[in-house]
């Protein structure tokens, strides 16, 4: 398994990770989570920086998604 299958699993797999993380963390810790202003930061700006830096690295490259649509319409 390589390429975007490969990506998936990893990106879903990791998703799931944290889920089950937190809702365990939840069982064991009622109370409210108690989050500084530094996590809270990373929580609403990490996913859009790492969407941003992924954009990038992918027009860097070299090969970007447009044009193998352009070669598959040929």
């Amino acid at each position: 398994m390589s390429g975007k299958p490969l990506a998936l699993l990893l990106v879903w797999g990791l998703a799931l990770l944290i889920s089950f993380g937190l809702r365990f963390w939840g069982q064991h810790h009622p109370g409210p989570l108690p989050v500084d202003g530094t996590t809270v930061g990373l929580l609403v700006f990490g996913p859009a920086l790492v969407l941003v830096a992924w954009l990038l690295m992918g027009w860097t490259d070299g090969e970007r998604e447009s044009d193998d649509c352009e070669q598959e319409s040929r």
